[in-house]
């Protein structure tokens, strides 16, 4: 009897050390181990195909490479294709399997007559890197939506969602024609 009893001791001391973390409340899933945020774990509202097209031009090149801003998408459950030429990005817009095309807002302008004709539309989202407050007012004032970079993880995605509810508003409209 004396042998079970530091068995039984420890086994009741880890179950209530284990307990306590199995059960936490708050922001953290908790496993044994290891935390995962819940806002990981979420997804976006509307997940959506993004084709980013990084002319040499722009500086969306600058802002893809901002540390969290590709792999906070995918965390969303949002798909990402960058392509850097012009020919690449007519092939994948005449593909119509994107939501969103998301581009320099300086190349905005010759790429909308472009997406005019293209099957399934992506709607074109600016972004704009490293603006002052007079540019992004600007930019907000001549666009339905616009993505500001560097931003948080939290305006991205919802500027993705806005984007996409713009776009389908746009398609039914497009239908009621």
């Amino acid at each position: 009897m004396r042998k079970i009893t530091p068995v039984v001791g420890l086994l009741a001391g880890a179950l209530l050390l284990a307990v306590p973390e199995g059960w936490a409340c708050g922001d953290k899933f908790l496993v044994i181990g290891r935390g995962v945020r819940s806002q990981r774990t979420r997804g976006a509202v509307q997940h959506a195909a993004i084709l980013a097209y990084l002319d040499g031009a722009g500086r969306l090149q600058a802002a893809m490479r901002e540390p969290h801003l590709e792999k906070d998408l995918r965390l969303a459950g949002h798909t990402l294709r960058p392509v850097a030429s012009a020919a690449e990005l007519r092939e994948e817009v005449r593909s119509g399997r994107y939501d969103i095309l998301l581009a320099d807002i300086s190349e905005v302008g010759g790429l909308e007559a472009e997406l005019g004709s293209a099957p399934g539309r992506p709607f074109l989202l600016p972004m704009i890197y490293n603006a002052t407050g007079e540019e992004l007012a600007e930019a907000q004032a001549q666009y339905e939506c616009v993505m500001k970079s560097p931003s948080t993880r939290k305006d991205y995605l919802a500027v993705i969602d806005e984007a996409m509810t713009q776009r389908k508003k746009q398609e039914k409209a497009r239908r009621a024609r």
